[in-house]
């Protein structure tokens, strides 16, 4: 573990001991912040150095085994059975679900099955849906009592390399009367609903938190799906729903070597990637004339993401291109799009007549994988949906960070650091059949590690039936 995540995991468990006395119906407010969004680059600049964790005197989360169990410890226990749960309707938060519509309806009964939105519609795609804002009360007097709190500990915390820091003063402070507008809002909507299960798309956001938490004081069992791969631990860790939805095998080695029980793992894929496996063929003439593209060419995806060394990434371009049978389709990652932040793609696509950039928002990245010959990808999910399209797929490791991520690096040379290697390990496999084979070989074994479920909205519906009926 780098120095960054060892010391991120004392300073939570410092934040929690130092401000334990903040609570909301029995529920620590310390728990319900997405911690790792209240550090600023200031503050994470002073988290890489080793000798940071001297200045934590109330730290108590020092080993990685110990994370799920120090958390699991801070929530209530459930203080009633839930009598509706084989009889009441699954619960599914569609915050962050990242599963269409029409995959629900695949996959659950309406009649069984409600949805919870920020809509006010009385239905989703012919699913019932529960505005949430039919579940608010005023919650101004809690949340100011607690504020008062929360500064008195902050006054006394000048000192503190974090509590001391603004940024995380305030980014905490401003979500309290948030915090307690979840927690007040869940409960009240379990009170009103007959929930037997309850699904969510991850834990980061208040609401699914409380969902989560609220629910297993309630009895009301309840599932977090995997929403990517798992690089920054922070978004993934700790869990607080019945169980964890992951993709393979790789996930649940994760999340029992931080701590967690394996019986509240299950191995089932996520619904989101069922279409790859009978994804409906479209007119390759229309897609090559959609972006430009040569058909006599190679075209090769190439998906970004965040945090990406430019100077790399560039250099890779370069070597590219000098092959005149390639041809370029540049997928900028979403958060870059929404940021405005493709300067660099559109700089190449200007200077290189064989390089197209995709600039269209709601681009389907399931037609870009199935359209193109080969895939290079970042450190992203892309990499994965290629490998389950059966491309040829390579990824580049230029991700300028605070720690090593391992995920890709089960495909050996099939994942590199630096850009001249990559070009070439890629080029080797265009030309030589051996190449290939092996390719075949590292691609499969990483698949069986990584994600093998074919139908995983099946596989989701057994687990809440199952969950439902009290088995797990």
């Amino acid at each position: 573990m780098s120095h960054y995540l060892s010391n991120y995991w004392l300073l939570y468990s410092e934040f929690i001991n130092q401000f334990k006395a903040l609570t909301y119906r029995d529920i620590p407010i310390a728990i319900m912040t997405n911690f790792y969004q209240q550090i600023d680059e200031e503050l994470k600049l002073c988290m890489v150095k080793k000798d940071f964790q001297t200045q934590l005197k109330h730290a108590t989360l020092k080993d990685t085994t110990d994370i799920q169990p120090f958390f699991a410890n801070l929530i209530p226990k459930m203080t009633k059975s839930n009598k509706n749960v084989e009889n009441g309707k699954v619960l599914i938060n569609l915050d962050y679900l990242r599963i269409t519509g029409k995959k629900i309806n695949e996959c659950f009964n309406k009649e069984k099955t409600v949805i919870l939105s920020r809509s006010k519609n009385p239905t989703y795609s012919d699913l019932p849906n529960l505005f949430i804002g039919n579940f608010k009360i005023d919650t101004t007097e809690s949340s100011k009592k607690i504020i008062e709190t929360a500064y008195e500990l902050f006054n006394r915390l000048k000192e503190h390399p974090a509590f001391g820091n603004a940024f995380f003063k305030n980014t905490f402070l401003q979500r309290i009367p948030l915090i307690v507008d979840a927690i007040e809002t869940v409960f009240n909507l379990y009170e009103q609903n007959a929930i037997s299960t309850t699904i969510v798309g991850t834990t980061e956001d208040m609401v699914s938190r409380s969902l989560g938490i609220v629910g297993l004081m309630n009895g009301i069992p309840s599932i977090c799906l995997q929403h990517g791969i798992l690089m920054g631990e922070e978004a993934f860790m700790p869990v607080f729903t019945s169980k964890v939805a992951v993709y393979g095998e790789y996930e649940k080695r994760w999340y029992i070597e931080r701590g967690l029980e394996s019986k509240r793992i299950a191995t089932i894929g996520h619904p989101r990637y069922d279409d790859i496996f009978n994804y409906p063929k479209v007119s390759k003439n229309e897609f090559l004339k959609k972006y430009n593209l040569d058909e006599n060419k190679t075209t090769i995806l190439i998906a970004t993401g965040p945090n990406t060394n430019s100077n790399q990434f560039k250099k890779m371009i370069d070597l590219l291109v000098n092959n005149k049978t390639f041809q370029l389709l540049i997928k900028p990652h979403p958060w870059e799009l929404a940021k405005n932040r493709v300067k660099l793609y559109v700089d190449l696509m200007r200077q290189y007549k064989s390089v197209q950039v995709v600039t269209d928002r709601s681009a389907n990245t399931h037609e870009l994988i199935a359209n193109s010959d080969i895939t290079i990808a970042s450190l992203s999910t892309v990499a994965l949906e290629s490998c389950l399209f059966n491309k040829p797929t390579f990824v580049y490791y230029f991700v300028i960070s605070n720690r090593h991520y391992e995920y890709f690096e089960r495909l050996g040379k099939y994942t590199q650091h630096d850009p001249e290697e990559l070009v070439k390990t890629l080029s080797t496999y265009c030309y030589n059949s051996e190449e290939k084979q092996n390719y075949e070989n590292v691609k499969n074994n990483f698949l069986a590690d990584s994600y093998h479920v074919k139908n995983s909205g099946k596989e989701l519906f057994n687990l809440v039936c199952e969950l439902a009926r009290g088995e797990n």
